[in-house]
C-alpha cells in the first residue's frame, strides 16, 4: 500500500537535495579542506546534489527540510523529514506546515503489517494488511515527474547556480567537517560537507528578509526508524458518501467506490451499519460485517435493508476501488456508517 500521507504534499521548491561530489575531483586529503576554486569545480558538475544516488548507496538515509515563505502576504513556515529503512522495509514521512495561528503537524512511518500515525504529539497505531514498502524517494520522484506542476517536498537542488562564488571555508580535521559560506549577491549560502571525498550533508540559504531555507542529511543512527507499539488505534480512513437516490419505487440507495489512500483491511474487521440519531447517541437500524459480502435484514417495523460488498480487486481485502451498496425501503433519516472493530471505533468519529 503506497503512502497516503502523500497526498498531503503541499509545497515545492527548488532548494533542495542531496549530494556526494564526483570521486574523481578529489581524493583523499586533497578535498580537505577545500579551496573556494575546488568547491566550485564541483558545483559545477550538473545533477551533482542527486537524492536518489544518496538513496542508492544507503539502507538508512534521513532527509529533513525547513522552509519559511511568504504567500499572499502571509508568513508561511513548512518542515519536512523524509526517511526510509531498508533493513526493516520501513519508510516515514513528516510534514509540519504553520501559518498564522494554523498548524498541521503528521507523520506516518508505513511498510509493515503495524503503521504509525503522529498527529500532532500524539501517536496512533494503524495497520496496512497487504504492506509494500516503497522507497519514498523514489516515490516522491515518480509523482513529481507525473505532476512536475504540483506540489512536492523540495529535493531537487541545482548546485550549478551556486558555482561561481566567493566561498569562506572552515574545517575540522578529526571529524572532516567542512563548512562554506559565501553570497552570490542576493542571498547566504551555508554548505556544511563531511568525509573525504567530501559529501554535502547540509544547506542553509537565507535572503535577509524572511526566506529562508535549510537541508539536513542524516546516515547514522538517529536516521533509523522504530515502529512504536501499545499505541491507540486509528480506523481505517473509509467514510461513506452519504447522498442516497430515491428511484420510482421509493427505494433508497446509497453506492460509492472505496476512496482510494487507504490501507487494506480484512472484511471480518469491519461492518457497515445504518445508524439513526446523532453520531454520539446513534442506534443502529441494521448492519452487515464485510465477510458477509451481501446480506438482506427484515427489521421489527417491516421495512428491510440490503448491505452489498464487492471486492473489486478479488485481494480477499477491502481496498481502495472496491464497490459497495446499501438499499432500503425505510423512510427513515439515517447516516450509513462503518465501524471498525480493530480499533474500536467508527470511522467517521474524530480521533
Amino acid at each position: 500500500m503506497r503512502v497516503a500521507l502523500i497526498s498531503l504534499i503541499l509545497f515545492s521548491s527548488a532548494l533542495s537535495g542531496c549530494l556526494e561530489v564526483p570521486s574523481d575531483s578529489c581524493e583523499g586529503d586533497e578535498c580537505f579542506p577545500l579551496s573556494s576554486d575546488e568547491l566550485n569545480s564541483l558545483l559545477a558538475v550538473p545533477n551533482s546534489f542527486n537524492v536518489l544516488k544518496l538513496s542508492d548507496e544507503y539502507e538508512v538515509l534521513r532527509i529533513e527540510t525547513s522552509s519559511v515563505v511568504e504567500i499572499q502576504n502571509q508568513r508561511v513556515s513548512i518542515d519536512w523529514g523524509v526517511g526510509k529503512d531498508d533493513m526493516k522495509n520501513l519508510s516515514s514521512i513528516a510534514l509540519r506546515y504553520s501559518i498564522a495561528n494554523s498548524a498541521v503537524d503528521t507523520e506516518v512511518i508505513e511498510g509493515s503489517k503495524i503503521t504509525n500515525v503522529r498527529l500532532g504529539n500524539i501517536w496512533y497505531e494503524g495497520r496496512d494488511a497487504s504492506p509494500e514498502y516503497n522507497d519514498p524517494f523514489y516515490e516522491i520522484a515518480r509523482l513529481s515527474s507525473e505532476d512536475p506542476d504540483g506540489l512536492w517536498p523540495p529535493f531537487s537542488f541545482d548546485t550549478t547556480k551556486f558555482s561561481n562564488i566567493d566561498w569562506q571555508i572552515t574545517g575540522d580535521t578529526l571529524s572532516l567537517q567542512q563548512v562554506a559560506t559565501g553570497t552570490n549577491g542576493t542571498h547566504t549560502i551555508i554548505l556544511e560537507l563531511r568525509g573525504a571525498p567530501p559529501m554535502i550533508m547540509g544547506i542553509e540559504i537565507y535572503d535577509g528578509e524572511g526566506t529562508d531555507f535549510s537541508l539536513s542529511i542524516d546516515i547514522g543512527d538517529s536516521a533509523i526508524i522504530e515502529l512504536k507499539d501499545n499505541l491507540p488505534r486509528t480506523p481505517i480512513q473509509f467514510i461513506p458518501v452519504n447522498n442516497s437516490i430515491i428511484n420510482d419505487n421509493a427505494i433508497k440507495t446509497w453506492s460509492d467506490l472505496i476512496p482510494d489512500g487507504i490501507s487494506e483491511v480484512e472484511p471480518l474487521e469491519l461492518e457497515f451499519h445504518a445508524r439513526i440519531g446523532s453520531l454520539n447517541s446513534s442506534e443502529s437500524l441494521a448492519s452487515m460485517n464485510f465477510n458477509d459480502v451481501i446480506s438482506n435484514t427484515t427489521i421489527d417495523d417491516g421495512t428491510w435493508w440490503e448491505f452489498y460488498w464487492m471486492d473489486v480487486d478479488l485481494d480477499n481485502l477491502v481496498s481502495s476501488g472496491d464497490f459497495y451498496n446499501v438499499r432500503t425501503n425505510s423512510t427513515a433519516d439515517v447516516t450509513i456508517s462503518v465501524f471498525d472493530i480493530w480499533a474500536n471505533i467508527w470511522t467517521d468519529d474524530l480521533f
